[in-house]
């Protein structure tokens, strides 16, 4: 392709590699002119960009006369290299139980399925994985319901597009004691807490409401860690890495049920509200029963984790 090829097709192909991946096989294709008309470009130019995507098998195109053209096959994984990157990119928390690697699994075979090129990046803390949207490090973030809508709540500037429902995201909460004996918070109590994350923040600071306690900052992951070595009394942790490491030594108790908890059990994934073209990409490329269907496969034992 020459220099001018590029200088006068290439950012319609862009253009028109973005509009294609939020169609699907069999759908109509928007005629040239309104192309022309969106674009502000030449019907030549038009013409030669939707060529350059043919001759690369990114599109399939039928006409059917009056009626108009379809598509009759659509390849996204060349769209996508023209579209926006060699990848999709989205993060979500550090899979240490079965649940997270389910979903990691799951987000990575659904994409695969869908000829789409998927990249996870591994990040604690719900606060951070949203701001890293907001920043426009990644196209999307895997977070729980009560994350997101806090978050909204807040006036991020994001959109929940997926809601997969409870006990997807995490089975539920605890509340783990470095004393053998002891089953609640008291006064004086040395309480750790997780300023990355909305949902343990949130937890922790309703379990020590009228409490006069105080609070140790650290990561959630390292409040086994600090109950065992006497740095902390207490801590809300995530009752799934307890049993999925077999921590039989631990002395918890669970919090009560209650819509909050079930918010902080959903996973959902989250985009920025003004990109359109991943809201869309997402929509159509991720089936939410297979997606779980592979969860559940992980979590019984009969699907070796893959992400």
């Amino acid at each position: 392709m020459n220099e001018h090829f590029y200088q006068k097709t290439g950012i319609v192909i862009t253009w028109l590699a973005r509009d294609l991946m939020q169609l699907k096989k069999g759908d109509r294709m928007p005629i040239i002119s309104d192309y022309q008309q969106q674009f502000d470009i030449s019907r030549g130019t038009v013409q030669n960009a939707l060529q350059f995507l043919k001759d690369k098998e990114a599109i399939e195109t039928i006409s059917k006369g009056h009626l108009g053209t379809f598509l009759s096959e659509v390849n996204y994984e060349v769209l996508q290299q023209y579209a926006i990157s060699d990848y999709v990119v989205g993060t979500m928390p550090l899979p240490y139980s079965r649940l997270y690697e389910g979903f990691a699994t799951g987000l990575y075979q659904n994409f695969s399925d869908h000829q789409m090129r998927l990249n996870m990046a591994y990040v604690r803390g719900s606060k951070d994985r949203i701001q890293s949207v907001v920043n426009g490090v990644y196209h999307f973030a895997v977070v729980s319901k009560f994350a997101a809508m806090e978050a909204i709540r807040r006036e991020a500037p994001v959109e929940q597009i997926i809601d997969f429902g409870p006990y997807t995201y995490l089975s539920r909460h605890i509340l783990l004691f470095a004393e053998a004996q002891q089953n609640q918070i008291e006064d004086q109590m040395r309480v750790g807490i997780d300023n990355s994350s909305y949902d343990q923040q949130t937890l922790t600071h309703e379990i020590t409401k009228n409490k006069q306690v105080e609070f140790v900052e650290m990561p959630g992951h390292q409040l086994i860690y600090a109950l065992k070595e006497g740095v902390i009394d207490a801590g809300v942790w995530n009752y799934d890495e307890i049993v999925d490491k077999n921590y039989q030594d631990l002395n918890y108790r669970f919090i009560e049920e209650s819509q909050l908890q079930l918010d902080m059990s959903t996973a959902v994934i989250i985009c920025h509200k003004e990109d359109a073209i991943f809201k869309t990409v997402l929509k159509k490329n991720i089936d939410q029963q297979a997606l779980l269907a592979t969860q559940k496969q992980v979590l019984e034992g009969n699907l070796i984790p893959r992400y």
